[in-house]
């Protein structure tokens, strides 16, 4: 009976210690370059529709977060994480239109709209000596967003400060696309674009009879970074 109890005693923990060794943790921090598509606006007065169109372009940033690994095999491996990233745009311009009739275009100086967001990346990779491309879903939640930014006209149709949006969808799905390198070390380094699938927008709200502006968009970002699996 005790040798039954020992034999069973180390087999479990055999079981737990080759289990352990698929498992590995890990953190990481870099650099992104972000950016939004079609940032539009919109606002509604008696019948009568203008609506904003945005040129945007990448803004830097940086990201850092904590992920857990597993491997079923040398080859195949999933990971998913937690990350924080501090992204957005740089905007240009805007074009307007009321009821679809073009008004020109005014160029922003120091357009920024700004995003702060929480991201649960979840990957699929497969190794190749080290080297593992990779593909997944990026699961967004937007913490903080500000704009800022002044046109060029004397009207002063844009002029904002680090104003504070709030978010009507803070939701973000993306898909994502990418690759990273590990060395024997426990060093890593990896490269990877998130293409965002749903809108983000900002609440819209009546008052006095007016439609207040919303601003529509989606993320778009590409990231680098260095990290250490334990």
């Amino acid at each position: 009976m005790k040798k039954t109890f020992i034999t069973f005693v180390v087999a479990i923990a055999t079981i737990i210690t080759a289990n352990a060794q698929e498992f590995k943790v890990g953190a990481k921090a870099g650099f992104l370059m972000s950016n939004v598509s079609d940032p539009e606006t919109s606002v509604s007065v008696g019948g009568v529709t203008g609506t904003a169109k945005f040129s945007s372009s990448y803004t830097p940033g940086f990201h850092f977060g904590a992920f857990i690994e597993y491997g079923f095999n040398e080859q195949l491996w999933v990971e998913a994480g937690v990350d924080y990233a501090f992204q957005g745009a740089n905007i240009n311009s805007l074009s307007g239109s009321i009821n679809n009739i073009s008004l020109g275009e005014l160029d922003i100086k120091d357009g920024k709209l700004k995003i702060e967001q929480f991201n649960i990346p979840l990957w699929i990779k497969y190794d190749f000596n080290g080297f593992r491309p990779k593909i997944g879903v990026n699961l967004g939640f937007v913490s903080k967003a500000k704009a800022s930014g002044k046109d060029n006209s004397s009207f002063g149709f844009v002029n904002v400060d680090n104003e504070p949006l709030t978010l009507d969808k803070k939701f973000d799905l993306g898909l994502g696309f990418g690759a990273e390198y590990n060395f024997d070390s426990g060093f890593f380094f990896d490269a990877s674009f998130n293409l965002g699938l749903t809108d983000l927008s900002t609440k819209s709200y009546s008052e006095n009879g007016y439609k207040l502006p919303t601003l529509n968009f989606k993320n778009r970002v590409f990231q680098v970074g260095v990290g250490y699996k334990f």
